[in-house]
């Protein structure tokens, strides 16, 4: 009896193909069985089950590792890796390979021969464009002195390179929503005081914990803090449980509000009612009615709702203060801003913004603070502008770039690279700019009223970022402009820095566009209900929180 196959030693090819549609397959099969080195067409399980190509992935993939055997000319009976096949089409076609950098390979590949950046081109569409390249791919692997199994070889591997492609992306934006769906698992097995509604549904749980990295991630907690220190009255209120879940002693404790809770007042009881149980088991150890009314640092009504206020506007200022924190970094990396007042303006902006973040998110929300804002807001709405005419003066003097004026190409790619280089500088400093002008707006946010300005603000940014992302109009024009310039380019190796050097761009534009889009997500202190569990550490010392930690 034949021992069972180890799944995770599994070749790359046959992974990709098992986990790929009739749909995804065709063009593959397509390839294998219009070219006469293939012996596909000839295989019974083709016979059989052709066009449902998902019957018989393993003799696809078969007969890829056998044309490559033959192109790179392996004589021992062995099989070549996928790695090992698509480094070797890179160098059958002059670009540099680098190796143990396999989806570097495979973007260059793909990147050189697709008419377009994939990226920028709508899902429907993504194939014919792929189809372009693999015919391409596969007329510049050929050569007078190499195999004639490189060409459906070449084919074949873009055709895998853009599959596995597709099957990541799925695979991380599975990840990514399992993670939001997903409720922060019990920190303890212990006893938590659990405060429930009317129906019995939990509105938030208190429960010790132990934690092993205790210095990591704290953020201090300020005896005048008016927005986390409403927990502490309801460490103390109830001193029957507090003590049976050692609430007062406990150096660690760990606070959720569940996704979806409706945080509402108890009717019936008047009240609140608290609960004692074990995490995770339906027990209950006691019960108790919470008093609001003993709870002087709580509103007459709602305790849960503004429990969970405070943790929201917690989560909001660690969020925006990691924000801020991450721009500032960034300036320091632009090494040299093309005006010097832009730089002045964004750290101006980001210093006045760090100061009153915590005061703003704690409840202090005064006319003179929001009147600054709404200044910070006019600056960085200038200095966008101004960007922007530079960017397009930029993009005009790339295109009157022409070989013909340099002698040599050595200095047409040199004038290109610097053209490239100046694009990237400015780009650089309006994702900058919007991403202050988003933190900006989350602090605006936090005031009540003025909801048509907050939607015009937020539609702005939004429009502003859309029109950077490599799906937008500007990103598509300047990669049609690069690509047309590179024409004039014979060196593969060449045209391959310049595409690489965009496509490190638009990938920065991409990742920094998620950032102020992740900033731009409602900040309603008001909230009622909401999708995601909020849950937070909290660091106590003599019955008063002094440091909270968002998990």
């Amino acid at each position: 009896m034949n021992a069972p196959v180890n799944v995770t030693a599994v070749p790359v090819i046959y992974e990709i193909l098992g986990m790929s549609s009739d749909h995804q397959l065709a063009p593959l099969v397509d390839t294998l069985t219009q070219t006469p080195v293939s012996i596909l067409k000839i295989c019974w399980a083709y016979e059989r089950h052709a066009p449902d190509h998902s019957q018989y992935t393993d003799q696809i993939g078969d007969e890829i590792y056998r044309l490559g055997q033959k192109a790179l000319n392996i004589t021992d009976g062995s099989r070549p890796s996928y790695q090992g096949m698509i480094s070797a089409l890179c160098k059958q076609v002059g670009l540099p390979a680098q190796e143990d950098e396999l989806a570097d390979n495979e973007t260059a590949l793909l990147n050189l021969f697709t008419p377009q950046r994939l990226s920028s081109i709508t899902a429907d569409k993504q194939q014919a464009a792929v189809n372009e390249a693999r015919q391409a791919a596969a007329e510049s692997a050929k050569s007078f002195f190499s195999a004639a199994e490189w060409l459906p070889l070449a084919a074949s591997l873009l055709q895998i390179a853009f599959l596995r492609s597709m099957h990541t992306e799925a695979a991380c934006a599975n990840k990514v929503a399992k993670k939001k769906s997903s409720s922060p698992a019990p920190v303890s097995q212990g006893d938590a005081l659990v405060i429930s509604n009317d129906s019995g549904t939990p509105v938030l749980t208190l429960a010790q914990i132990g934690l092993s990295d205790s210095d990591a991630g704290w953020r201090k907690v300020s005896k005048d803090d008016m927005g986390i220190s409403r927990l502490n009255p309801l460490l103390q209120a109830v001193p029957g449980m507090a003590t049976a879940v050692e609430v007062r002693t406990s150096n660690y404790m760990n606070v959720i509000v569940p996704a979806g809770t409706e945080l509402v007042e108890s009717i019936k009881h008047g009240s609140l009612i608290g609960t004692l149980r074990k995490i995770g088991k339906p027990e209950l150890a006691g019960a108790a009615k919470l008093d609001v009314g003993k709870l002087s640092a709580l509103a007459t009504s709602g305790a849960a709702l503004n429990i969970a206020s405070a943790l929201l506007a917690q989560k909001h200022l660690a969020d925006i203060s990691e924000k801020l924190s991450d721009i500032k970094e960034a300036i320091d990396d632009v090494a040299a801003f093309q005006k010097n007042e832009r730089r002045s303006i964004l750290t101006g902006s980001i210093r006045y913004f760090e100061q009153i973040a915590g005061s703003v998110m704690s409840g202090e929300l005064s006319d003179e603070v929001i009147h600054l804002i709404e200044m910070h807001e006019t600056k960085l709405l200038e200095v966008q502008d101004h960007l922007a005419i530079d960017i397009r003066s930029q993009n005009e003097a790339l295109k009157i770039l022409k070989d013909a004026e340099w002698v040599g190409q050595g200095k047409y790619i040199k004038a290109l690279d610097e053209q490239q280089t100046a694009l990237d500088k400015l780009y650089r400093e309006m994702l900058l700019c919007l991403r202050a002008r988003a933190c900006g707006w989350q602090l605006f946010s936090a005031f009540p009223g003025r909801e048509q300005r907050k939607r015009d603000r937020l539609q702005d940014i939004r429009a502003s970022v859309l029109a950077l992302l490599p799906q937008g109009d500007a990103a598509i024009g300047l990669d049609q402009l690069l690509r047309e310039k590179i024409k004039a380019v014979t060196n593969p190796a060449e045209r391959f820095k310049i595409l690489r050097n965009e496509n490190a761009l638009l990938n920065r534009i991409s990742t920094q566009g998620a950032t102020v889009f992740d900033s731009l997500q409602t900040i309603n202190t008001d909230i009622s209900i909401h999708e995601t569990p909020l849950s937070m550490d909290l660091k106590i010392e003599d019955g008063i929180i002094v440091a909270t930690r968002m998990r």
